[in-house]
């Protein structure tokens, strides 16, 4: 077979032989299968691990020695490491001008007006029933 399949992630790191994610630069680490049916099925294990992943297929071709080649702008820098958090501009940073909390007037307490008694009195259970039983 002249080309075999890969698996990558967003971060542009690819599957190892031993599940790891690795920058793809040894080509002899990477997982790889010339049977794109088997790669799918790595790629959804893969991604049952850490749903975050965005895993793509990659078909690569073939060296000298059977390793895939790798095409270069499929290659992360090495320098960053994935996972880690963007970096922010220090006059973009809320820990060091936070902003003060915008002032609140309380609301005024309710009025509280003395019990005065119903202008209506309930009926009592007993007056309602004797005059039902009147009526009839």
């Amino acid at each position: 077979m002249s080309h075999v399949y890969v698996l990558t992630n967003q971060h542009q790191q690819f599957l190892s032989k031993s599940n790891e994610w690795i920058d793809g630069r040894e080509a002899g680490k990477l997982f790889r299968s010339e049977h794109k049916d088997v790669a799918i099925n790595q790629m959804f294990e893969a991604n049952t691990r850490d749903v975050s992943l965005r895993i793509e297929l990659l078909q690569c071709d073939l060296n000298a020695k059977g390793q895939p080649q790798v095409p270069e702008e499929a290659l992360g820098d090495p320098e960053i490491q994935p996972g880690s958090p963007p970096e922010t501009p220090p006059e973009s940073n809320p820990e060091v001008s936070p902003e003060p909390t915008p002032e609140i007037e309380p609301d005024e307490p309710p009025e509280v007006t003395p019990e005065e008694p119903p202008e209506i009195e309930p009926q009592q259970p007993d007056e309602a029933a004797g005059r039902s039983r009147s009526a009839v």
